[in-house]
């Protein structure tokens, strides 16, 4: 098949990460797979096996389907020559998701959530195409002793984009203050990326009296390591789609609490993760204390959820993306 996919961008994003991924899949069983950009330059963060091309070139041939996730570029996407175009629902509750899910368009859904949500409010049908990860990048790491937490130390990483609210930073950081007496070794390690137009430094904006480091612009080679490196993955987020980081952080071993937003098809609550119903810091609190307090909870947990999340490839989404494209 010859496949188009469009991005606003491609800097270091989990949109981004899904499309240069999910090309690398498909080009790997045979296929085309073209990535229109308005500038048209390729990603230098993560290695892409397919084409890229500026929106200036988008009728210059045809496709046999179209993707895209991104509002902001439909006028682009509709110039799009192709035989289907299927609009990809990765985030719930965008201003703009009545007038695409009245469109022409086909449609494909990030986790089973968001499906469900368009399909009982927009009476469409959305075919299941959950997010994944890479085993060669994400992987349990062996730290070397010099680099793992002392006795009575704590590493507790959270996703450090603080400026986006809905990711829960502020949450998590509160949540950690209030276990600082109980366990005076706990630390707090965030990781990001310069992005956007301002490019701000989102260091600067973690204010807390916990002892915490921050890597920003870490290569993708070094993301194993840093997982690997901490003794709990938290996540606080509301609205998201499929949350990369969480499945990332299982991926590598790490014993996860998290929200269900982004996650439900992989983080079931006592069996491979520890859910909390809403990003409540008392209800982060409890569960981060509770891993803490249990190294056969940590263990287990981390061992059923890299089981689970194995099942969310991004070469098994190809798969299940061909089935969906001949048949949509």
């Amino acid at each position: 098949m010859n496949i188009a996919a469009l991005l606003p961008h491609v800097e270091v994003f989990g949109g981004v990460r899904r499309y240069i991924e999910l090309g690398n899949a498909l080009v790997r069983r045979g296929h085309r797979f073209i990535l229109f950009t308005p500038e048209g330059v390729p990603p230098s963060w993560l290695e892409f096996s397919g084409a890229v091309r500026p929106f200036s070139a988008l009728g210059e041939e045809p496709f046999d389907l179209g993707l895209c996730s991104e509002y902001s570029i439909l006028d682009d996407f509709d110039r799009l020559r192709a035989g289907i175009r299927f609009f990809y629902f990765v985030l719930e509750g965008h201003k703009k998701e009545k007038d695409v899910a009245g469109r022409p368009y086909r449609f494909l859904g990030n986790s089973e959530a968001i499906c469900r949500r368009v399909e009982l409010k927009y009476d469409i049908v959305c075919h299941r195409a959950p997010g994944g990860i890479n085993p060669e990048l994400f992987h349990p790491f062996a730290v070397p002793e010099a680099e793992r937490s002392a006795e009575g130390e704590f590493r507790v990483l959270c996703y450090g984009r603080i400026h986006k609210r809905r990711k829960g930073v502020g949450r998590v950081i509160r949540a950690v203050e209030g276990l600082s007496k109980e366990f005076p070794g706990i630390r707090l390690v965030f990781f990001d990326s310069l992005v956007g137009l301002d490019r701000r430094d989102p260091r600067a904006q973690i204010k807390t009296r916990i002892p915490h480091e921050f890597h920003l612009d870490l290569p993708q080679d070094r993301m194993a390591w840093l997982f690997s490196r901490a003794d709990v993955f938290v996540s606080a987020e509301r609205r998201a789609g499929w949350s990369n980081t969480t499945a990332e952080a299982m991926a590598c071993g790490l014993p996860v609490v998290c929200t269900p937003s982004g996650t439900r098809d992989f983080a079931f609550n006592g069996r491979t993760a520890l859910v909390v119903p809403r990003p409540y810091t008392f209800l982060l609190r409890r569960q981060v204390r509770k891993l803490l307090r249990d190294e056969a909870l940590r263990r287990r947990l981390a061992g059923a959820g890299r089981e689970k999340i194995m099942e969310f490839t991004w070469d098994f989404l190809a798969a299940r993306l061909e089935g969906i494209f001949r048949n949509p």
